[in-house]
């Protein structure tokens, strides 16, 4: 049994484009869990998006600024769009 098994799961990671939020969603990916990948620049958020989907798993880039409080409903509700079955 895999203990880190996150297969079915969902991972939303602010800051997932670059730098530690980047290494945590790759991470997460190689365990299994589809990512949601949310930052400022979407750019850089499909470009990440691409090397997790690489690995087998779904990703969903998404731009948003965390700082900002009231676009974070909706930054929720179209990852659990998305990311949901």
């Amino acid at each position: 049994m895999d203990e880190l098994d996150m297969t079915g799961k969902v991972v939303l990671i602010t800051g997932g484009s670059r730098g530690l939020g980047k290494a945590m969603a790759l991470g997460f990916a190689r365990h299994g869990a589809n990512v949601a990948i949310v930052s400022r620049k979407i750019e850089s958020c499909i470009e990440t998006a691409k090397e997790i989907e690489a690995l087998g798993v779904k990703a969903f880039p998404y731009a948003a600024h965390v700082g900002d409080w009231d676009s974070l409903d909706a930054m929720v509700e179209a990852v659990y769009a998305e990311c949901t079955d």
